[in-house]
């Protein structure tokens, strides 16, 4: 037996307005059968390495 989903669709739409209410970006939605999650532009992101093809220093000092 399948298990409804707790969170509807005026859940979503609820959290999106409040969210672009306060002059937020949001970058993404999540929506499971437990929550609905926003990512909220830069603030969620994680920084993304520098693709350099040139090979890393060697460190110089000892921890």
């Amino acid at each position: 037996m399948t298990r409804r989903a707790t969170v509807t669709e005026t859940d979503l739409k609820r959290a999106l307005k409040a969210a672009k209410e306060r002059g937020l970006t949001v970058s993404e939605i999540i929506m499971t059968a437990d929550c609905v999650r926003l990512k909220i532009g830069s603030v969620d992101e994680n920084e993304k390495p520098v693709e350099d093809k040139a090979p890393l220093s060697w460190p110089t000092s000892s921890p």
